[in-house]
C-alpha cells in the first residue's frame, strides 16, 4: 500500500492555463500538485495509520484507497492533461525546468507533511478505532475526493 501511495504522488504533477504570466503559470504549477500530492497520500497514510491501529485491515486499507483513487481517476487525467500543456506553455518562456523543480520540491514537502498529519491524528486520538471509523466514514462519502477541492478545480480552470 505505502508503495502506491508514494507511486500516486509521484506521478502527479500539476500546472495551470490560460495567456498568464510565467511566474504565476510557475506558482499554480507548484500549488497544483501540493494539493494533489497532500490530499492522496493523507487518505493513504490515514488508512495505513488506520490499520497499523488495528482499526481496519491492511487489506481494507489497500481496497479503500484502490476505491479512492477510481473516484478520483478522472480528475487525475484532468491534471496530467493540464500539467503537460502548463509545461509547454513554461517552456515557451524558458521557465519549465525551475517550475518542474518547484513542483517536484513542493510535492516532496507534501508527500512528508501528509504522511505526518495522518500518522500524528490517528496517534493522538483518545479512541483510535472509533477515529478511524469517522475517518472511513468520510473517506467513503468522497470528503476527500480532490473533485471537492475548490482551490484545486480554480486552478485548472481554462
Amino acid at each position: 500500500m505505502r508503495t502506491a501511495v508514494a507511486l500516486a504522488a509521484f506521478l502527479l504533477l500539476g500546472g495551470t492555463s490560460g495567456a498568464q504570466p510565467a511566474q504565476t503559470l510557475h506558482k499554480a504549477y507548484a500549488r497544483v500538485t501540493t494539493i494533489v500530492n497532500f490530499t492522496t497520500v493523507y487518505v493513504g497514510e490515514s488508512l495505513l495509520a488506520c490499520a497499523a491501529a488495528g482499526a481496519i485491515s491492511e487489506a481494507e486499507a489497500e481496497e479503500q484507497f484502490q476505491s479512492y483513487r477510481q473516484r478520483n481517476a478522472a480528475l487525475d487525467a484532468r491534471v496530467e492533461a493540464w500539467s503537460r500543456e502548463t509545461e509547454l506553455k513554461l517552456r515557451g518562456r524558458d521557465a519549465e525546468r525551475a517550475a518542474r523543480e518547484d513542483a517536484r520540491e513542493a510535492g516532496l514537502s507534501a508527500v512528508a507533511g501528509a504522511s505526518l498529519h495522518a500518522q500524528r491524528e490517528v496517534g493522538a486520538a483518545p479512541d483510535a478505532r472509533a477515529f478511524c471509523a469517522a475517518r472511513l466514514a468520510a473517506i467513503n462519502a468522497g470528503a476527500f475526493d480532490l473533485s471537492r477541492n475548490a482551490e484545486l478545480l480554480a486552478l485548472l480552470a481554462p
